[in-house]
């Protein structure tokens, strides 16, 4: 197993870094804009060195004994998130379509991990849900999770600086619940970020685009859903929670924006990371803050799964009234 994991390991990392290369010496722009957190063109494809890698990993342990059920079809509707992504990059998807288009994948990737049909507290207690109901709530996980990723993609270093952690986490946590497919998606997914990483840390010189944010958020979602309820009552909980940095800023924008009577699809600028850097902050230590963050909730979230059954749906709630209160304080810090 060991062997396999390093095997994953340097082929995703490679294949990462090289395939980032030749997209920075491409040169694909991205023109700021007014809802941009950059002042000069920069490249853009960066994020096929993402899903490069991603496949390089998977297909170099593919040849090693790990079993990994259900993983060809996640990575297949994974790579189809990947395709809209590039197709959005190059020529934009009118937001309808692609609103579409998500919806059938989503369903699509909550159907291949088999949807979630037990809500576990612990384990001896916990709500059955019907079949209808748990599709639906895995499908909308993998859209929250998808649209979170892509949205919180639009500073420097902010993508791996989140989901390095949360995949690493996803990886551990994958062994420990038996999970073949969340520990392969997790260890190729932070590889792969890890090599795009030493290009789009700050200052970036290349960024991931729809492409590589897309196939990020889908993988981990099709990564944790497979994970979620397998092994022992926490996995479910630990799917949200290693990403619950980007989750709680999106949301809680997401209501704010709606209060305030501008709930749209449209890219804004109006997410607390957004709002820090134009309050001063630099790209690097948001993303420092955000990764930072999402780190001690990893580590957090692990330790509770050896802990005593039913502490991780605990330590999730903790975490919620933790971020929440960041996030309040951001935004008048953001304000003043």
């Amino acid at each position: 197993m060991t062997d396999a994991l390093w095997l994953g390991f340097a082929a995703s990392l490679a294949a990462s870094l090289v395939v980032t290369w030749l997209a920075l010496r491409a040169g694909v722009l991205d023109f700021p804009n007014a809802r941009s957190s950059h002042v000069r063109p920069t490249p853009r494809a960066g994020g096929l060195g993402v899903v490069a890698g991603l496949g390089a990993g998977v297909l170099a342990m593919s040849f090693t004994a790990v079993p990994a059920g259900g993983l060809a079809t996640i990575l297949l509707i994974t790579g189809l998130f990947a395709a809209l992504g590039v197709t959005d990059d190059l020529v934009t998807v009118p937001t309808r379509a692609k609103f579409v288009i998500f919806a059938v994948l989503c369903v699509g990737l909550a159907q291949a991990t088999g949807p979630v049909a037990h809500l576990p507290v612990t384990l001896d207690f916990g709500l059955d849900l019907p079949a209808w109901l748990g599709l639906a709530g895995s499908a909308l996980f993998v859209f929250v999770v998808v649209n979170a990723v892509n949205f919180m993609d639009g500073s420097d270093g902010m993508l791996a600086a989140v989901m390095i952690p949360a995949s690493a986490g996803l990886c551990i946590a994958g062994m420990v619940s038996g999970t073949g497919a969340a520990t392969v998606i997790g260890l190729t997914l932070a590889s792969a970020l890890a090599g795009f990483a030493v290009f789009n840390r700050p200052p970036a010189k290349i960024f991931a685009g729809d492409a590589g944010s897309l196939c990020a958020g889908a993988a981990y979602a099709g990564g944790a859903l497979a994970m979620a309820g397998q092994g022992f009552s926490g996995s479910l909980w630990l799917a949200p929670l290693f990403v619950l940095v980007f989750l709680t800023d999106v949301l809680l924008t997401v209501l704010a924006r709606a209060r305030h009577g501008r709930l749209s699809l449209e890219a804004h600028r109006e997410h607390i990371y957004q709002r820090l850097i134009q309050s001063g902050w630099s790209h690097g230590q948001v993303a420092l803050a955000y990764g930072g963050l999402t780190g001690l909730v990893v580590l957090s979230g692990l330790a509770a799964a050896q802990g005593p059954d039913g502490i991780v749906p605990a330590v999730f709630v903790g975490w919620v009234v933790i971020l929440t209160g960041l996030y309040v304080w951001a935004a008048l810090r953001a304000r003043a």
